[in-house]
């Protein structure tokens, strides 16, 4: 199949670009700076542009089978609109384009977890909202916007992020909090999101992911 992939140039971008290709997919990304991709291959095909831009957008989405977003902007704490904006540009490419498949990366944090679950409550309320409550305010609009898409969309809540090396061993959650949702890997967040791109029992599906 072929896979739209933004935020191409991210650490989780690479891994699912990287794993895509190892898995016989092809793969078009958008990139602002195509030189900052680590990957070359002849099932690549990356694109110049800014996921602000609809018209770069759609040039990428344009006869993908799924598109995968892990757009972002790491762990800044200034106000953005990457996360709504971009992933509202994806939406309207894929309605133009006719594409229905669709994955967003988002954070586990994005929620604060119940008092049932004490000190992941208590990171989420006094320490990571008060710091990130502007990326993570514009992270909530960009969920609001998928969930209310008509796609075939998954949202997938992943864990704080390492570099940690692929093990295909970690946990899910679908539709709830995840106990102990502390980390996990790119690479495992990838191979997670490329083993379900085709499977519809996580269509319409919020799912937590960690190890």
């Amino acid at each position: 199949m072929r896979i739209a992939v933004f935020g191409a140039t991210g650490g989780t971008g690479v891994q699912v670009i990287r794993q895509a290709l190892d898995r016989r997919h092809e793969v078009v990304a958008l990139a602002r700076n195509p030189s900052a991709l680590p990957v070359r291959h002849p099932r690549l095909r990356v694109e110049r542009g800014d996921a602000l831009d609809p018209e770069h957008v759609h040039q990428v989405v344009d006869g993908a089978d799924a598109v995968v977003s892990a757009l972002g902007i790491g762990y800044r704490r200034h106000a953005t609109t990457v996360y709504s904006e971009g992933t509202g540009n994806i939406l309207a490419a894929m309605s133009r384009a006719g594409v229905r498949r669709l994955q967003v990366v988002s954070t586990s944090s994005v929620r604060i977890p119940p008092r049932s679950q004490p000190l992941e409550w208590f990171v989420a309320r006094f320490l990571l909202h008060p710091m990130l409550r502007k990326p993570y305010a514009d992270m909530a609009e960009m969920e609001r916007r998928v969930i209310a898409s008509d796609t075939d969309w998954s949202l997938v809540r992943a864990a704080r992020l390492t570099n940690g090396a692929r093990t295909g061993n970690y946990r899910t959650a679908a539709d709830g909090k995840l106990r102990g949702c502390w980390s996990i890997s790119r690479a495992d967040l990838a191979h997670y999101l490329l083993d379900t791109v085709e499977d519809p029992a996580t269509h319409l599906v919020t799912t937590e992911i960690a190890y």
